[in-house]
């Protein structure tokens, strides 16, 4: 009896433990897979944007026979906002789930932008599936300082009022986000993306940050990023702000086109 008494208090704590460190949906997540071919290319975009970010981008992808794939983030266009607590590990979760229920098995090239990069760091270390990043003037690992997370509560939380009156069911989507910056922090100081997984990261000649100190903190933390392996690289989009996809396309086609052509 106490063996059994320790295993159902084992089975419980694993259970709240998934329950508490999970961002659980009412329903799936909205995902739209299409063409053939291998590999799938997975994009995942960044706070308050849905899957049409993409939407110049995948049709031209697919003429190499691929399958691309777009989805809604957690409480963005045609997906459900999560239940309880907002985690940068409840995103992944959820994705990971998504792509299962799809059968997107893999092999699986991640392309993401801002704010995705972190979502897309987490199921590079944990997916043996993922078998190359691209990451669109994205959020990396290194790069969340505490400076940069000082700056986003700082310049973010004075505007939650204008978005809840604005847009309130955008502002349930996102100011969760902003508001678990701190333990999203946290979360991507304990994640290492594998050094021989093929990386290409595109940064904008424009960043979304205004503060000239955390840029060029920004721009070291991605330059030794790429300079830790050879299997990564960095492409600077000329012209471009921080919506790369929309302003330059052609950066994020040519460089995803490199990485399947690389990777088959």
């Amino acid at each position: 009896m106490l063996i059994l008494r320790q295993f159902l208090t084992y089975v419980f704590c694993c259970f709240l433990v998934a329950l508490f460190s999970t961002a659980a949906l009412s329903a799936p997540l909205w995902l739209e897979a299409k063409g053939k071919g291998s590999p799938s290319i997975v994009f995942i975009s960044g706070n308050g944007s849905d899957a049409s970010v993409w939407k110049d981008i995948e049709s031209h992808l697919r003429e190499m026979e691929v399958q691309t794939v777009v989805y809604d983030r957690a409480g963005l266009g045609r997906s459900p906002l999560w239940e309880g607590s907002y985690t940068i590990e409840g995103e992944a979760h959820d994705l990971k789930a998504t792509l299962a229920e799809h059968a997107i098995g893999g092999p699986i090239i991640l392309v993401a932008h801002s704010y995705g990069g972190y979502i897309a760091s987490l199921l590079a270390e944990e997916m043996a599936q993922v078998i190359g990043l691209v990451f669109v003037d994205a959020g990396i690992p290194a790069d969340m300082s505490q400076q940069l997370v000082d700056y986003v509560l700082a310049e973010y939380t004075p505007r939650f009022e204008a978005l809840e009156k604005a847009a309130p069911e955008l502002a349930k989507a996102i100011i969760p986000v902003v508001k678990a910056y701190p333990a999203t922090a946290k979360r991507m100081r304990l994640v290492t993306i594998p050094e021989d997984l093929p990386v290409i990261d595109i940064l904008a000649e424009t960043p979304w940050v205004q503060d000239e100190k955390i840029v060029s903190q920004m721009r070291k933390a991605h330059s030794d990023f790429a300079a830790a392996s050879p299997n990564r690289s960095s492409q600077f989009a000329k012209g471009s702000g921080h919506n790369v996809m929309k302003d330059k396309p052609h950066y994020v086609i040519d460089a995803v086109t490199r990485m399947v052509e690389q990777l088959r």
